[in-house]
Protein backbone atom coordinates (compact mmCIF):
# COMPACT_ATOMS: atom_id res chain seq x y z
CA UNK A 1 0.00 0.00 0.00
CA UNK A 2 0.82 3.40 -0.33
CA UNK A 3 0.39 6.55 1.84
CA UNK A 4 -1.86 9.13 1.47
CA UNK A 5 -1.57 12.51 2.61
CA UNK A 6 -4.77 14.74 2.79
CA UNK A 7 -5.96 17.97 4.39
CA UNK A 8 -9.66 17.87 5.57
CA UNK A 9 -11.63 20.62 7.18
CA UNK A 10 -12.14 20.14 11.23
CA UNK A 11 -16.01 19.62 10.98
CA UNK A 12 -15.54 16.73 8.40
CA UNK A 13 -13.11 15.09 10.30
CA UNK A 14 -15.07 15.06 13.11
CA UNK A 15 -18.05 13.94 10.76
CA UNK A 16 -15.54 11.09 9.77
CA UNK A 17 -14.64 10.06 12.94
CA UNK A 18 -17.94 9.67 14.08
CA UNK A 19 -18.80 7.48 11.01
CA UNK A 20 -15.94 5.36 11.50
CA UNK A 21 -17.33 5.01 15.18
CA UNK A 22 -20.26 4.29 14.47
CA UNK A 23 -19.84 1.52 11.60
CA UNK A 24 -16.80 0.03 13.75
CA UNK A 25 -14.29 0.49 11.37
CA UNK A 26 -10.68 0.29 11.83
CA UNK A 27 -9.94 3.51 11.59
CA UNK A 28 -9.72 6.89 9.24
CA UNK A 29 -7.51 4.51 6.54
CA UNK A 30 -10.15 2.20 6.36
CA UNK A 31 -12.89 4.78 5.78
CA UNK A 32 -11.28 6.29 3.53
CA UNK A 33 -10.22 3.53 1.13
CA UNK A 34 -14.06 2.52 1.60
CA UNK A 35 -14.96 5.97 0.32
CA UNK A 36 -12.90 5.74 -2.29
CA UNK A 37 -13.94 2.47 -3.52
CA UNK A 38 -17.83 3.62 -3.14
CA UNK A 39 -16.63 6.44 -5.41
CA UNK A 40 -14.61 4.93 -8.38
CA UNK A 41 -17.97 2.61 -8.31
CA UNK A 42 -20.18 5.27 -8.64
CA UNK A 43 -18.12 6.90 -11.25
CA UNK A 44 -17.95 3.72 -13.47
CA UNK A 45 -21.98 3.23 -13.06
CA UNK A 46 -22.37 7.01 -13.73
CA UNK A 47 -20.64 6.32 -17.16
CA UNK A 48 -22.62 2.74 -17.66
CA UNK A 49 -25.84 5.35 -17.32
CA UNK A 50 -24.48 7.79 -19.66
CA UNK A 51 -23.38 5.34 -22.77
CA UNK A 52 -27.02 3.94 -22.55
CA UNK A 53 -28.60 7.14 -22.96
CA UNK A 54 -26.25 8.23 -25.71
CA UNK A 55 -27.60 5.09 -27.31
CA UNK A 56 -30.66 6.03 -27.10
CA UNK A 57 -30.29 9.86 -28.00
CA UNK A 58 -28.15 7.64 -30.96
CA UNK A 59 -30.94 5.20 -31.55
CA UNK A 60 -33.87 6.36 -30.51
CA UNK A 61 -36.85 3.35 -29.77
CA UNK A 62 -39.31 3.76 -32.42
CA UNK A 63 -43.02 3.88 -31.98
CA UNK A 64 -42.99 0.17 -33.64
CA UNK A 65 -41.06 -1.62 -32.14
CA UNK A 66 -42.46 -2.54 -29.00
CA UNK A 67 -45.56 -3.17 -31.00
CA UNK A 68 -45.71 -6.61 -31.10
CA UNK A 69 -44.54 -7.46 -27.57
CA UNK A 70 -47.35 -4.88 -26.55
CA UNK A 71 -49.92 -6.74 -28.35
CA UNK A 72 -49.23 -10.06 -27.02
CA UNK A 73 -49.34 -9.03 -23.79
CA UNK A 74 -53.04 -7.43 -24.57
CA UNK A 75 -55.86 -9.73 -22.43
CA UNK A 76 -58.91 -10.06 -25.00
CA UNK A 77 -62.25 -8.62 -23.26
Amino acid sequence: MKTLSITIEEPLLRELDRGIKAMSLKGRSEAIRQAIRDWLKHQKERKEIQREIDGYRKYPVTQDEFGPLLAAQEFPP
